[in-house]
């Protein structure tokens, strides 16, 4: 019993001796790693180094058509509407004399509404008269002042002739005339000198008040010509006329229709026109992709509901503004309307709330070509843009004229031949990649080893 005892002391667990092996092979791995680090290194860097020997992608450039869009998704909102609003006047609110009855169809020219007209026909006649008086005033004045320089040239050709008969007579000889006579005579000689040179200054004063009560006349005289025109305008803008085609819907406040002889403000909605062959769609679009959007550009739609068609319109407006569709939301969008001209049959089987995906056309190429973006290289000295084209075992940069992009895609339209071959990246770019160098272990922030990967330098 007691041999046996002795046995099982000496046995060790099998779990510290499974320990005990792990911990000497980690131990052996360790010098392992550590005498041979230098030749480890090398190996990686001659994995992930480039040589010279390394090729660099290249491609043909073949012309084709090209378009450049921006994705975008939507609604259908409904027809096509066309609102018709009071006309801006400046006397302000306008009084409704007559109104087209709703669900009329209309063309282009038809008379829509009419508003009264009283007021502005009254201005018209008052201030035509005025016009008429400042006239008439205008001629009283220009007789006025006409007659008044004809006095003041007699009175001075009078006073020019007594001055010269004064010094013609004028006595001189005191022993033949009495000095009274001779004091006399200078004196009137003096008056109608000083009264020639009266004459004159009164001239010049008379002619710059004639001058300004023609210029207070020419300035009453626009404003009134300035008031008629105006209410011409008013007069003109006061019968509506359709500018498209539809079909006459009233827009109720309140639930309730225009009325005749009820004031409305300029600006607001009285009829809307409905175009029955042209759809309405929203459309919303990534800020990030909305810098080209503008009016007038196609669009390319495609409905959930109907996915085997696809169907063609164009822009009508563009927000100025992105916004949120969700609260709290950090999607932003532009919202654009469009109008779908070509749905033709297909309106029976299209509702408003229909979803839709939308494609905006902002470029559309009939010959380009069309590479991968990493292809281009733009230069900053140089502010142009640049590919490599392969002639024998070199790339030689080759300046290009870029036309509108899209995202990961560039389109080359001049500076190159057809059926060149172009590198896919820049062969003399300089890449950088981190491998960790096992003789500073982990514990430092910036250890490792940098390795420099590099392409075939051009020439």
């Amino acid at each position: 019993m007691t041999y046996h005892g002795e046995e099982s002391k000496s046995r060790l667990p099998m779990p510290s001796v499974g320990r005990i092996t792990i911990l000497i092979f980690l131990v052996v791995l360790g010098i392992a790693l550590f005498s041979y680090r230098d030749r480890i290194s090398s190996r990686i860097s001659k994995v992930f180094a480039a040589g010279g020997e390394d090729p660099i992608p290249v491609t043909k450039l073949v012309r084709q058509p090209f378009r450049v869009t921006v994705p975008s998704t939507g609604e259908i909102v409904g027809m096509e509407t066309t609102p018709v609003a009071t006309p801006n006047t400046p006397s302000g609110s306008l009084k409704l004399a007559w109104l087209i009855p709703e669900g009329t169809f209309v063309s282009p020219g038809t008379t829509l509404m009419r508003f009264d007209s009283t007021d502005a026909h009254l201005n018209l006649e008052k201030q035509q008269n005025t016009l008429d008086e400042n006239k008439e005033r205008t001629k009283i004045k220009t007789l006025q002042q006409g007659t008044e320089t004809t006095v003041l040239e007699l009175d001075r050709t009078g006073a020019e002739m007594d001055y010269d008969y004064a010094m013609t007579v004028m006595p001189d000889d005191e022993s033949i005339f009495s000095r009274w006579d001779i004091i006399t005579a200078q004196a009137d000689a003096n008056y109608a000198k000083e009264r020639i040179e009266f004459l004159r200054n009164k001239g010049k004063t008379q002619q710059r008040i004639a001058r300004s009560d023609q210029q207070i006349l020419s300035i009453a005289r626009t404003r009134a010509e300035s008031e008629i025109s105006v209410i011409q305008t008013t007069l003109n803008s006061l019968e509506v006329r359709a500018e498209v085609s539809g079909l006459v819907l009233y827009q109720r406040d309140r639930r309730e229709e225009p009325q005749v002889g009820n004031d409305y403000q300029p600006g607001q909605v009285l009829v809307e026109l409905i175009n029955l062959d042209v759809l309405q769609a929203r459309i919303y679009v990534l800020e990030r992709d909305g810098g080209s959007l503008a009016k007038d550009l196609p669009v390319i739609i495609k409905l959930d509901a109907v996915p085997d068609k696809e169907y063609h319109g164009s822009i009508t407006s563009v927000s100025s503004v992105a916004g949120s569709l969700e609260r709290n939301s950090p999607l932003r969008y532009f919202t654009c309307d469009v109008s779908i001209s070509d749905a033709g049959r297909d309106l029976k089987r299209i509702r408003p709330g229909m979803n839709l995906r939308g494609d905006v056309v902002l470029q559309q190429y009939e010959s380009c070509f069309v590479v991968p973006s990493s292809a281009v290289t733009f230069r900053e000295e140089q502010k142009d843009s640049v590919v490599y084209v392969r002639e024998g075992n070199d790339f030689v940069p080759r300046v290009v004229q870029t036309g509108l992009s899209s995202h990961g895609e560039a389109v080359i339209l001049d500076g190159i031949e057809e059926n060149a071959l172009i590198a896919l990246r820049n062969p003399v770019e300089t890449r950088k990649l981190y491998v960790p160098d096992f003789s500073k272990g982990a514990a430092g922030d910036r250890g490792g080893m940098i390795f420099m990967m590099r392409g075939r330098r051009g020439r």
